[in-house]
C-alpha cells in the first residue's frame, strides 16, 4: 500500500535515513548516513525535545476560513493562542484578511481515556460546523487518542457525509517520532487525502466548447499552465522570501502561485494546474511533491535553499532548466549579483574574520555556512537539528568546504550551551527560540530565519549582512545580562566534550 493510501502517514524515522545524534566531520557524517548507522545512534541522556504537533498546527492555523478541532486534553491546544496571532500577522503581510481560525478542544478526561473519546469528537466537529460554518475543519489528533486507539478516520468519514466543510484529519502523535519535521508530512497527508486538488468544471472554468473558439480557449489555458509554477512555503519562510523569489521567477516570465500556508480551499483546487512544483527547503516538501508527481504527473525540483550568491544562482538555474531558460537565468543572476555585491560592500570589512557558530535546520545551516565562509567569516562549527538523506547533496559540498570542521546533529540545549562556553564565538546565528538563552550567555546573535525579513535571494543577502553588522554594533546588553544569570549546569559538565552523551 502506498503511503498516501494509509490513514496515517509514516513518520520520517520510518520513511527516511535519518538521525539526531552525531558529532564529527562532514565526511564522517556522510559515511555514517549512507551506511545506516545514523539510525542506531542515540544518547545516554536527553534534556529536551519538540512535539511535531506544534509545527502541524502552525501550518493549519494559517489556512483561510478554517477551523481546528483539537482531539485530546485541553492543554494541547493552548499554543494556538500564540500561533493564531502569528498567523494573522502573516496574513496581513500577504494582503489577506487577518481572521484567526476558530478552535475547540474535545477536552479528554480520565474517563474518556478509559472509555474512548470518539463520541466527544463527533459532537465537537458537528458543533463547530453548525455554529461557525468554516470551509475546512482540521481535526488534530494528539497523543492521547492515538494511544487509546480512537478511530478518528471513521469519525471524520461519517461527519463528512453531512458537512459542507472539508473535514481534514491531521495525525500528530508526538511520541512516534524523534524528528519534529514529521509534522510537515502529517499536514500534507491530511490535505492530499481530504481536499480536492483539481479545479471543478463550471465553478473554476468553462468546459471546452466545440469549434475554433473552444480550441483557442484551450490553447490559451494550456499555455498559461505551461508557464505556471507552484512555490511551496513553510512557517520559517516569510513573505519577504516569497516576494523575492516570486520577483526573480517573474523576471523569467513565469507565473507563480504560493502554497500551502495562507491558502484557501478555493486555491488548493489549482495545486494540480502547474508545470512545475518548486521547493524552497529540502526538509519541508518532498512528501507532498512526490504525491503530486505520482497523482498528476507534475515534476518537481528540490534544489536546496536559495541563500547567498552561489546557491541562489544554482536554485534559479535548476528552475530555468525545466523551461529551457538557462541563458536568461544566468543573465538575471549576473545582473542581480552585481547589484547585491555593490550594496553589501560597506559591510564586508566589518565582518571579516569574525568567528560564527550556526544552529538550526539541516539544509539552512549548511547553506548559510558556505555563504558566510565566502564572505570572509570564520565558521567555527554548525549543528543541525536532524539529518536525513534529503540533505546529502548539500553536505557533499559542506564536506568539500569544511573538511576539518567538526559539525553536529543535535537538538539539545545543554550541548549548545557547552559548545558556546568552549568556542566563545563572536556571533551565533541560530534557530528561533534560542535568542534569550544566547543573550544570557553573553553572545550576540542573529535569528537564522525571521518572517519579518528576507533571507532568500539577492535581497536576502543584503538583509542578512545588515543584521549581522547591527548585532556587532552594541553588545552591552548581552554582557550585562550574562553577568547576572547563572545556568543550571555544573562546572564539571563544561569540562566535558559537548557531545559526551552521544553513543554509537
Amino acid at each position: 500500500m502506498s503511503y498516501y493510501e494509509q490513514a496515517m502517514p509514516p513518520v520520517r524515522d520510518q520513511r527516511l535515513k535519518m538521525g539526531d545524534s552525531f558529532a564529527g566531520s562532514a565526511c564522517e557524517l556522510l559515511e555514517c548516513a549512507k551506511s545506516g548507522c545514523m539510525l542506531q545512534r542515540n544518547r545516554f541522556f536527553w534534556q529536551t525535545g519538540a512535539c511535531q504537533m506544534a509545527l502541524t498546527l502552525m501550518m493549519a492555523a494559517t489556512v483561510e476560513r478554517s477551523a481546528i478541532v483539537m482531539h485530546g486534553p485541553i492543554g494541547c491546544g493552548t499554543q494556538l493562542h500564540a500561533l493564531c496571532v502569528q498567523g494573522n500577522k502573516g496574513k496581513t503581510k500577504r494582503g489577506k484578511l487577518p481572521v484567526s481560525p476558530v478552535w475547540l478542544s474535545t477536552n479528554l478526561q480520565e474517563s474518556d481515556v478509559i472509555g474512548g473519546g470518539e463520541n466527544k469528537l463527533r459532537l465537537t466537529i458537528e458543533y463547530i460546523d453548525r455554529e461557525f460554518r468554516p470551509e475546512i475543519i482540521f481535526v488534530v489528533t494528539t497523543c492521547a487518542p492515538n494511544i487509546i486507539g480512537d478511530d478518528v478516520e471513521e469519525i471524520t468519514r461519517r461527519v463528512q457525509e453531512f458537512s459542507a466543510a472539508h473535514v481534514v484529519s491531521l495525525h500528530c502523535p508526538g511520541f512516534k517520532s524523534r524528528v519534529v519535521a514529521s509534522a510537515y508530512d502529517a499536514f500534507y497527508h491530511g490535505l492530499l487525502r481530504h481536499l480536492p486538488l483539481e479545479p471543478e468544471p463550471w465553478r473554476d472554468f468553462v468546459p471546452r466548447l466545440s469549434g475554433p473558439q473552444g480550441d483557442l480557449g484551450q490553447i490559451q489555458y494550456e499555455y498559461i499552465k505551461s508557464r505556471t509554477v507552484n512555490l511551496w512555503n513553510a512557517t520559517s519562510i516569510g513573505p519577504g522570501d516569497e516576494e523575492e523569489l516570486t520577483r526573480l521567477l517573474d523576471a523569467l516570465g513565469l507565473k507563480v502561485r504560493v502554497f500551502a500556508e495562507y491558502s484557501s480551499a478555493d486555491e488548493f483546487r489549482f495545486v494540480s494546474q502547474a508545470a512545475l512544483n518548486i521547493s524552497m527547503c529540502n526538509v519541508h516538501d518532498d512528501y507532498m511533491l512526490s504525491f503530486l508527481k505520482e497523482k498528476f504527473g507534475t515534476p518537481y525540483i528540490i534544489a536546496g535553499m536559495p541563500i547567498g550568491f552561489s546557491d541562489t544562482r544554482r536554485w534559479l538555474r535548476s528552475v530555468a532548466a525545466h523551461f529551457d531558460l538557462e541563458d536568461e537565468a544566468e543573465r538575471l543572476a549576473d545582473y542581480e549579483e552585481a547589484k547585491a555585491r555593490e550594496a553589501i560592500a560597506p559591510f564586508l570589512q566589518k565582518i571579516q574574520g569574525k568567528r560564527v557558530l550556526l544552529c538550526g535546520g539541516v539544509v539552512r545551516v549548511g547553506t548559510e555556512a558556505i555563504f558566510l565562509k565566502e564572505l570572509g567569516m570564520d565558521v567555527l562549527t554548525f549543528r543541525a537539528y536532524h539529518y536525513d538523506n534529503g540533505a546529502e547533496e548539500i553536505y557533499e559540498r559542506v564536506a568539500g568546504e569544511f573538511p576539518d570542521t567538526r559539525i553536529a546533529v543535535s537538538n539539545q540545549l545543554f550541548e549548545f550551551c557547552n559548545q558556546i562556553n568552549k568556542l566563545k564565538p563572536d556571533l551565533v546565528i541560530s534557530h528561533n527560540g534560542t535568542q534569550g538563552t544566547l543573550a544570557k550567555l553573553g553572545v550576540p546573535s542573529v535569528q537564522l530565519f525571521d518572517v519579518d525579513r528576507s533571507f532568500f535571494g539577492y535581497g536576502g543577502v543584503f538583509a542578512l549582512l545588515q543584521r549581522i553588522v547591527f548585532a556587532f554594533k552594541n553588545t552591552r546588553y548581552q554582557k550585562r545580562l550574562s553577568a547576572h544569570v547563572k545556568f543550571p549546569y555544573r562546572e564539571s559538565w563544561y569540562g566535558k566534550d559537548a557531545f559526551y552523551y552521544i553513543k554509537d
